[in-house]
């Protein structure tokens, strides 16, 4: 069976942390938050608040940005306000935002900000290699619903 949207965005959130540097703890598509569909626990060690703001707004990029590569769409149609509109991904988008807060006080420099993260997670979940862990650790989920460090360590090959 071909692991649905939810499996490729958790997957995306999980492979960005780990390209920022992130310890992934856990990755689950079996959240027991009510407006969750899933969720990614990542670890940052040694970083200072704007760099883990920077790095967490990436992540919090890549599981919106992982689905839209897996369903083929285009990521240069990405549009804030279209982003924003899309219901599904609003916690994603929101704590983007708010690390993102802490970056820039201006809404245009943010908004700037994020585009260029967008194009950056992009291009980095389109390089064939990523995308083959990408698949690794979506197959993964999907046949265990969570995976621990170990399991995504194990995903990752």
């Amino acid at each position: 069976m071909y692991p649905g949207p939810e499996v490729w965005h958790e997957a995306g959130h999980a492979i960005v942390a780990r390209w920022q540097g992130g310890v992934v703890r856990s990755v689950t598509i079996e959240s027991e938050r009510d407006d969750h569909q899933g969720h990614t626990e990542v670890a940052w060690i040694g970083l200072d608040a704007r760099e883990r703001a920077r790095r967490s707004a990436m992540v919090a990029l890549g599981g919106p940005v992982a689905e839209l590569l897996e369903g083929d769409l285009d990521p240069d149609w990405v549009d804030v306000a279209v982003l924003d509109a899309l219901h599904a991904w609003r916690g994603d988008w929101a704590e983007a935002d708010a690390c993102l807060c802490e970056l820039s006080p201006s809404g245009a420099e943010r908004d700037a900000l994020r585009m260029s993260m967008l194009r950056e997670i992009a291009a980095f979940l389109s390089d064939a290699d990523v995308r083959e862990r990408l698949a690794r650790v979506a197959d993964a989920l999907d046949a265990h619903g969570t995976l621990d460090e170990t399991l995504f360590d194990d995903a990752l090959g």
